[in-house]
Parts: C-alpha cells; structure tokens; sequence
C-alpha cells in the first residue's frame, strides 16, 4: 500500500528474503507467509490499512495463509501495544526502521534460526523492467505541520553517491532505460554528508549512466537552488519533467504549514525553472482546506494555475492528524467546502490543460511503449500522470522501446498520436 517509496521498500525486502529461504509466489497459491508494506500517512490511509489487515486475518483464520507480517509505516506510527492489542493475531510486526532487518526477523519466526541457502537468487522487480524507483534517501526533517512522515519515517539519511552509482548499475542491468529518483525530499540530499543540500553533485554524478530518462520526484521548493537548475539543465539524461509537491501558493498559510519559503520565493524558482529549461514539464501537489484557508486564498491557487503551465497537478483535501501542529489551528473548514474546493481548483486545471495542449497537435515526442496502445512521453511519469494513446499500434512495437510519434489529437489529460 501507499507510494512509490513503499514499493522500492517491498522490493527491497523480496530480495533480502529471496537470499534468506524464501521463495516469492503468486498471492492465492498456497502461501505460508504474507507480507503487507502498509502506508500511514493520513486517516484515509489508515483506513485503507486496517481494512485489508482484516481482511487478511480472515483469510488467516480460513486457514488460506499460515503466517502474517505487517510491515512498513502503520507499525511506525503506532505503539507497539496498541497495535497487539488491535491485531493480536498479527504474527509479526515490522517499523519502517527495522525493514532491512526482515531476513532475520522471519527466519526467526519460521525456522527458529537464520538461515542461508546455498544458491543466490535472481532480483525481483514490482515494476516493468525498463523503469525503476531509485530512493536516493529515507526519512524527512521539514517537519511540515500538516505531516507525520518525520514520526513515521525518522529523520533524513542520505545514501552515498558509490551507493546509489552501485544500485543505478544494478537495475540497468535488469533492462530499467528510465530511472525515477525519490524520497521523501528528494532536495535534501547530501546535507548530512556535505553539510548542505546537495543534489546537484548526485544529478552530475548520475550524467553519464546509461539510461534514456531520469526523472526527479519530491522536490522541496525552498531547497530548490540556481545550482541545481543549472545542473538539471546541462545534464542529458535528466529529463524535463519536475515532481515538486507545493501544496499552496499563500504566503500566510505557508508559514503556518512550516514550508521554509513565501510566495515570492516560489515565483522565482518557477521563473528560473520555466526560462532555464525549455518545454518544461512540472508536476505539483496542492492541499485544499487547511484550517483558516479562505475563498480568497483557494482564488489565489487559481491564479497561480494560470500563470504557470503546469502540465499535471493533483488536490487532496486537509487530513487532520492527531500527532501534528496543525490539529491544534482552529477555523477548521467543513468536509463538504473542501471537496468543492478541490471540484473547483481541479476544474480549473482541466480547462486550462484543454486549452494549452491544442497546441502540441503536430509535434512529435519521444514515447517509450508501455503496451495496450499506450506509451508515455517525457511529460508523463509511471502511474500518477497521463498516458499517449495511439491511434493504431505498429506490428514492429516492443513494451520497453522508444518510438518517435507524433501528437494527433488532444485532451486535457491524455494525448492522441500516430507513429512516425
């Protein structure tokens, strides 16, 4: 469950347990142990978590599955005792912390020791070959006030650049011709081992790997430097394609969602992003409904769309959560004013979209074939944005290729084109 970091963890583990004695089958095949990588992140996810522990201890006491561990950001967040108390049959619980250690744990659990075969098994991967996430850190320091990630996660740790330069040339050997780097921040890279952000030492280091694509996810605003434009910039392989979660344009409730920067800041990173690097396209997050937000401020947002060509956003509405600043604000906004804020807002980047792509019919794109007529372009990561669909799909398409096209007809999230 959860995000893109929570898949890279799953992979992790697979592969720790593939060398521990354990053999990865399909779910509904007689399985002794299941594993659930969990996500906490809000209510919602909460939800989400608790419904399908239940419904695998059904599963459990049906006698379909033998031995259930629950790992991941639920364990994280909520004490130890709590969460007996909740699940009792839960046979083993695993904090995001502990994760790199689940070969032990569960040799423990199942054999009653450690245990180490004698052959070395191949990788596995939840994700097509030819992209993978590559997480570049684990845990946050922002301490934003609307957040758990930092109680949930711990604080920041980078990993080093022969580290990562090892793991890029791992998962280029698997056939991965784009690369997704993420983290919680993935601009707070390096200042625990440089004693600044540094990303852009690891963007230079990674120039010269052999992959079509690298995509950076997770950019902080107030951490994003002239430095590190300039180094996506002159780098080839880093596409122009930026994830970075704003999550509002008001300066006030900036400040008190505890961002680091202004509005003003804000607008000069994006006037510096958009003149530096040609046919940007950026993606961003907003939150609608933070206690004291008024309809002046959600008009604010609107603007801000406007005056930026965002190519994808997504809304979520304010989830309050127990352990964070913000559950103390007062001028809480109603559930149902926050779904129409999010209608609105949504709706006004749908028009916008319909509006601005007219004009890419004729342009040709780089799309790499993702099967079932769809491909994406460089403007489209796996999973969260659109798709190219193509009006007829060549004999001679292979899913992991990169094929000319050309875009044919338009709407506000997805993209018509034919082979050139």
């Amino acid at each position: 469950l959860g995000c893109a970091r929570n898949l890279n963890d799953s992979e992790k583990m697979i592969d720790d347990l593939n060398h521990g004695g354990f053999q990865l089958v399909a779910e509904g095949n007689n399985e002794q142990v299941t594993i659930l990588n969990t996500c906490a992140f809000i209510q919602a996810a909460i939800d989400e978590t608790e419904a399908t522990i239940q419904s695998l201890l059904d599963r459990k006491r049906q006698g379909a599955l033998k031995v259930l561990v629950v790992a991941g950001c639920y364990p994280s967040r909520f004490k130890g005792q709590v969460l007996k108390e909740k699940f009792p049959e839960v046979d083993l619980w695993v904090k995001t912390q502990e994760e790199s250690q689940i070969q032990r744990l569960l040799s423990r659990l199942i054999f009653g020791r450690t245990f180490q075969p004698q052959e070395r098994v191949a990788y596995t991967k939840l994700t097509p070959s030819h992209y993978s996430y590559i997480k570049i850190s684990e845990g946050c320091n922002n301490w934003c006030s609307f957040c758990t990630i930092p109680k949930i996660r711990g604080p920041h740790q980078s990993k080093t650049v022969p580290q990562l330069q090892t793991e890029v040339q791992q998962q280029v050997e698997y056939g991965a011709k784009e690369l997704l780097l993420i983290a919680e921040d993935t601009t707070c890279w390096g200042e625990d081992l440089y004693g600044k952000p540094s990303l852009q030492t690891l963007v230079k280091a990674l120039s010269d790997c052999p992959v079509e694509w690298i995509r950076l996810m997770y950019l902080f605003p107030s951490r994003m430097t002239p430095e590190l434009i300039k180094a996506i910039q002159e780098s080839p392989n880093i596409c122009a394609y930026l994830d970075m979660p704003i999550q509002h344009v008001n300066t006030e409730l900036l400040a008190s969602m505890r961002r680091a920067h202004d509005k003003d800041h804000l607008c000069r990173i994006l006037d510096l992003l958009f003149e530096s690097i040609p046919n940007l396209s950026l993606r961003s997050t907003f939150i609608l409904g933070y206690p004291g937000e008024t309809e002046e401020q959600v008009n604010e947002l609107s603007d801000f769309l406007e005056r930026y060509p965002f190519t994808n956003i997504g809304c979520f509405g304010y989830s309050e959560e127990r352990e964070t600043r913000s559950a103390r604000l007062k001028d809480k906004v109603p559930e149902s004013e926050i779904q129409a804020r999010i209608q609105h807002v949504m709706g006004v980047q749908q028009s916008l979209l319909e509006e601005r792509n007219v004009a890419l019919i004729g342009e040709p794109l780089k799309m790499i074939y993702e099967g079932d007529g769809t491909g994406r372009s460089y403007r489209d990561a796996p999973d969260v944005d659109g798709k190219l669909r193509l009006a007829s799909v060549p004999e001679h398409y292979k899913v992991g290729e990169f094929y000319q096209v050309q875009v044919t007809e338009t709407s506000a999230y997805e993209l018509t084109v034919q082979a050139l």
